[in-house]
């Protein structure tokens, strides 16, 4: 009997302790409802620890949004997995029929005027290059021709340079016009040359950073090269660039591995919100899982391999169009971003940090997003995605800052 009697006391503090919590918890989570109602009027706020989806609000709001650049935890994490974090991207120097240098490009997106000024260092060192070469070519085959990508103008804005197997400073040209139209390059280890002097020609005063036309990239990037290659001794009879592939009787006289690695890149990347870069790596993906000429379709096909097969996200929780997150045809769901944090855990340091939380944010019109970590020591995830008029994504992130979830 007194057992029983025990055993009646015990149980029922239980169920007081239990409904006590219990009510604590939807309390909290009641309150949080509130102050997110007026800030989500389409979208999603996820919050979630390593074993458990913490607080979603709206409750049961887990379908596909437009998740705009934080579309690039899916394509760093997939660069990731196929490549390794130490990861260099290589170029390769031929000596070709005739003294022609070939240049043969595997997708680097940091080529930029200090890498050109080492090569051409280099190269001017090697024993047997001439100081008088015949002329110079690319060789563009490892990726497809023109490769269009959705969501992009190909506008003068650097945010819609083009991708390509071998390219030059992001595809764009830094410039400087003073009040006299004066045109002047806006970095001094980059060369102003005619194409570029003349692309500037209807740019108001001010320092200007253009994307450069498709018509114009090699061209532009013939100047450039060989003004470089000129500062360190080498010329060409022949002043215009072609395109071709090496020869087989070509030899390699030199390849060069870009400082970057793969992690710098990342880290540059989420920094600047690069597309440019987040699409070179996507077809670079593709070209190492299916082999050349890289392609948008064989880039977005590796990622979602890498999505489906590595990270277990089923193929109803995610859209690829593209690297970015630029094209609004993209589309992930709250819990795929999740799981990419998940997984992104250990490389969280290449992220930004505000509010000394690191995160990436992505911004469309009408597109706000924001995922990352409230905590990384004792993983705590957080996803806001936006697709509405208004952005309230800084005061979703504060009040979730301010928030003791341990009570969840």
């Amino acid at each position: 009997m007194q057992e029983k009697i025990l055993l009646t006391i015990f149980t029922t503090c239980i169920y007081v302790l239990f409904t006590s919590v219990l009510n604590a918890t939807t309390h909290f989570k009641t309150d949080l409802d509130k102050k997110l109602s007026n800030l989500v009027k389409n979208g999603s706020v996820t919050v979630a620890s390593d074993k458990w989806i913490l607080y979603r609000y709206p409750p049961k709001q887990n379908y596909m949004l437009v998740p705009a650049s934080v579309q690039k935890y899916a394509t760093a994490l997939a660069a990731l997995h196929y490549f390794g974090y130490q990861f260099r991207f290589s170029t390769e120097f031929y000596m070709d029929l005739n003294n022609e240098l070939g240049i043969r490009g595997h997708g680097d997106s940091f080529l930029v005027s200090e890498e050109w000024q080492k090569i051409a260092k280099k190269l001017s060192e090697l024993p047997a290059m001439p100081k008088l070469l015949q002329g110079l070519f690319f060789d563009t085959s490892l990726f497809e021709e023109n490769i269009r990508i959705p969501g992009i103008s190909y506008s003068l804005n650097p945010y819609d340079a083009h991708n390509g197997a071998l390219v030059v400073n992001f595809n764009t040209i830094y410039l400087k016009v003073d009040k006299n139209n004066v045109i002047s390059s806006a970095e001094k280890q980059t060369p102003l040359t005619p194409l570029a002097k003349h692309l500037g020609k209807n740019l108001t005063s001010g320092v200007h950073r253009i994307s450069i036309p498709l018509d114009s990239s090699f061209a532009y990037a013939g100047e450039l090269l060989q003004s470089i290659f000129l500062m360190h001794g080498l010329s060409f009879k022949k002043k215009n660039v072609s395109l071709r592939k090496v020869s087989p009787d070509g030899k390699l006289i030199y390849r060069h591995y870009n400082n970057m690695t793969l992690q710098n890149m990342i880290a540059g990347m989420m920094l600047y919100s690069n597309n440019f870069i987040a699409n070179q790596l996507l077809l670079t993906i593709g070209m190492e899982r299916f082999g050349p000429p890289a392609s948008l379709k064989k880039g977005r096909t590796a990622v979602q391999e890498y999505l489906k097969k590595e990270l277990r996200i089923s193929s109803d929780q995610f859209h690829i169009a593209e690297g970015s997150g630029i094209s609004r045809k993209n589309r992930l769901t709250p819990d795929a971003v999740l799981l990419m944090l998940k997984a992104f855990l250990p490389y969280q340091h290449l992220l930004p940090r505000e509010k000394k939380i690191p995160y990436k944010t992505g911004t469309l019109m009408g597109v706000y997003s924001m995922a990352g970590y409230l905590s990384t020591s004792d993983p705590l995830y957080f996803v806001i995605l936006l697709n509405q008029k208004v952005n309230h994504r800084e005061k979703i992130r504060d009040i979730l800052l301010k928030t003791d979830f341990s009570s969840f």
